[in-house]
């Protein structure tokens, strides 16, 4: 990650401390700097083993040119200074970046950056990134970003709106201001200003495993805060004295030599369900699907999770299938899959219910966002397994909320669990009532400090469950969450004929079988009927 230089002055006057971020061996740009013609040299082999790593050749593979680019999605890039000319911006000549415009927000005249310009290559370059179609990036020293001109911290206003169409911001930088208060004064500016404007914030944590995390802007709650595959990355849990001391971080892990290349994969890939949540039919006409909170539960929901991956949850007795801590300790949700996250995105919305449902079940990969739930209320969903699956995932998060003169926030508790739907009742799975029903992993996720809920259950058996979201009691003001799930699909499923495609010949197949017990009762209940009909409905296309 980039640092600051030692004792650096504050270079904007309403910055009541000085920003200074320590330079290690560990987390400095010394050891960035020394893996440089490593990295240089490397570059198609990197990128052929991220693009693999990160199932996005599964994704090319799948959509062929049809593949998201991030065409018309502008970004921001925000570095700290790198050297005494405060270079902060990307090699603009670099042939990566053909056929983009940088805005240089903090000044013109100093030299490129070397480190802004390796993150720049990730994060939009046109061959070593899988959104090589963003045209407009918005460019920050990481001073004047925190000072008067963005953030304007410990300021009397607010911080500055974006400019028009910027969606992904990436910080690989961190840092501190020496002050818990005035870190927090920062770090609740950021979750105000990701809410209000609707922004995806993709923040790295430390280089080197046990390394000293920084708060700066990794322990921010709205953003994702990125580690590496291999886990050479700080994961400190929030401590005392800044906002929501004990939270897990990091949320998500990707490829790349330091965390400040790890960290722009993950914006690239906020950049590109973006673009599809404009662009693919299945969802451009839904608003919610171009959220930065509908973005960030699917891409933390649709990791893939690699052997050894848990989140604590016990394995025999009373409390098997139950965690407070959802994400694992070193790994969060684990390794970013941007084809199963654009997967899960194009299988659209599924509203939720106010009551457990036994007759309409959501399809196997989707998300909701949910402008409110009352203190004390459930959200449902219903699904229908029809064979055994080997995993099922469900992730949902929300904001916290922000006082506009940021003197205080609040967070809303929200638990989520799993239910076996059993004649046409709730049955619990936690504890030893889950031994045969899956084979491990958690079926409740319940913290009380951390603003998102994971549940990943391995070798679920056939059956019908219900996944509850439950808004715990409490006075905080209602504010949206966002849930996405995924499970491998299961068969039977409406395309009766094979053709790929549920539709009118489908539909046919159902009819003739009307009343029967045949190969287009969906539901399993042993006749065809109205409800196998609402599900084929519910598949059309």
């Amino acid at each position: 990650m980039t640092t600051f230089p030692p004792n650096a002055s504050p270079r904007t006057a309403p910055l009541a401390d000085s920003l200074s971020l320590p330079r290690s061996a560990a987390d400095g740009r010394r050891i960035a700097l020394a893996a440089a013609l490593a990295f240089l040299t490397v570059p198609l082999i990197a990128r052929a083993d991220t693009f693999s790593d990160i199932r996005y050749t599964d994704l090319v593979a799948r959509l062929g040119n049809d593949t998201p680019t991030g065409l018309g999605i502008k970004v921001g890039q925000v570095e700290a200074p790198e050297n005494s000319q405060g270079a902060y911006a990307p090699d603009s000549a670099n042939p990566e970046f053909a056929g983009v415009t940088f805005f240089l927000m903090s000044g013109s005249g100093a030299p490129s950056s070397w480190h802004a310009t390796e993150v720049a290559k990730p994060l939009f370059g046109n061959t070593l990134s899988i959104t090589p179609d963003v045209e407009s990036v918005y460019c920050w020293n990481v001073n004047s970003w925190a000072g008067p001109s963005y953030l304007n911290v410990n300021g009397a206003s607010a911080p500055a709106t974006p400019p028009a169409g910027v969606r992904v911001f990436n910080h690989s930088w961190i840092g501190s201001f020496g002050s818990a208060a005035t870190d927090n004064n920062a770090l609740r500016r950021v979750d105000f200003l990701i809410s209000r404007d609707n922004l995806l914030f993709t923040v790295g944590t430390n280089n080197g495993a046990g390394s000293a995390a920084q708060p700066l802007v990794s322990y921010a709650f709205n953003g994702i805060s990125v580690g590496l595959a291999n886990g050479n990355h700080a994961n400190a849990t929030t401590p005392a004295g800044i906002d929501g001391a004990g939270r897990r971080k990091p949320d998500i892990v990707a490829p790349g030599q330091f965390t400040s290349f790890s960290t722009p994969v993950v914006g690239a890939a906020g950049a590109l369900l973006f673009d599809a949540a404009q662009s693919d039919p299945a969802v451009a006409g839904n608003p919610n699907a171009n959220r930065a909170l509908t973005v960030k539960a699917i891409l933390l929901g649709g990791t893939t999770h690699r052997a050894g991956w848990s989140n604590g949850a016990p394995t025999s007795g009373a409390s098997r299938g139950i965690t407070a801590t959802p994400l694992d300790p070193l790994y969060g949700t684990d390794l970013l899959n941007i084809d199963r996250a654009h997967l899960m995105l194009t299988s659209g919305e599924w509203n939720g219910s106010s009551t457990p449902q036994t007759s309409v079940f959501v399809e196997h990969a989707g998300w909701d966002y949910v402008p409110s739930v009352a203190s004390g209320a459930s959200v449902y969903y219903s699904f229908k397994v029809h064979a055994a699956v080997p995993e099922f995932s469900v992730l949902a998060t929300w904001p916290r909320q922000v006082a506009t003169n940021f003197s205080a926030w609040t967070l809303q508790n929200f638990d989520l669990r799993l239910w076996k739907l059993q004649g046409g009742s709730l049955a619990s799975i936690s504890g030893e009532a889950g031994v045969g029903v899956f084979g491990s992993g958690n079926v409740e996720s319940v913290s009380t400090v951390d603003n998102a809920e994971h549940l990943y259950i391995r070798d679920l058996a056939a059956g019908e469950y219900v996944l509850e979201l439950k808004r715990q009691t409490g006075t905080q003001s209602a504010q949206p969450v966002a849930v996405a799930w995924y499970m491998p699909p299961t068969a039977p499923n409406a395309d009766f004929d094979g053709d790929g495609t549920v539709g009118a010949t489908d539909l046919a197949i159902l009819l003739t079988q009307w009343g029967t017990s045949g190969s287009a009762d969906l539901n399993g209940d042993g006749t065809v009927s109205a409800a196998d009909m609402a599900e084929l409905l519910a598949a059309w296309g």
